[in-house]
């Protein structure tokens, strides 16, 4: 009896670890469609046509007119490496879409952390997620009258629950 439940319980343990491991898959990156080291064929896929931003930063690259959703994000800036594919992506959105937007985040990832910056001709306000599996800056600038409202998504390099 005590054989045949010790077998039980490691059929069960394996049976475990299989589904665990094989639920590991590419992970998200930053919204649908895209995974972090995805190579710049398949990001352009997602995102649309991208062009060399220049060429003193070799890789990275900028998407104009692109949805997120159903949200238009005035730009697209991403960096490919050659060998680990998508490492980084920042949207441009419109000021006006800013409440939208930090409601979805909020709503997907819950409250974040959040600062301002403040100086006589510069003011930043800076919202921060950690996933786990990314880390979210959004950041609205306010420069000589301009207002920029910015995410940039990058892989976490710090999972939350080993804090």
């Amino acid at each position: 009896m005590k054989g045949l439940r010790w077998v039980q319980n490691l059929l069960i343990g394996a049976g475990m670890a299989l589904l665990l491991l094989g639920g590991i898959g590419t992970a998200e990156a930053c919204v649908e469609g895209l995974a972090w080291g995805m190579p710049l064929e398949q990001v352009e896929t997602h995102l649309g046509r991208s062009q060399l931003l220049n060429q003193q930063q070799s890789g990275r690259y900028v998407a104009r007119e692109v949805l997120l959703d159903r949200l238009p994000v005035s730009s697209a800036t991403f960096d490919i490496d050659p060998e680990q594919g998508l490492k980084t992506l920042a949207y441009e959105f419109a000021i006006d879409d800013m409440t939208e937007v930090l409601a979805g985040l909020r709503a997907r990832h819950g409250q974040p952390l959040s600062t301002s910056i403040k100086e006589s001709r510069h003011n930043e306000q800076i919202w921060v997620w950690n996933t786990g599996e990314d880390l979210i800056t959004a950041v609205k600038q306010d420069e000589a009258g301009q207002q920029k409202f910015l995410i940039s998504y990058r892989p976490s390099r710090l999972r939350p629950e080993t804090l």
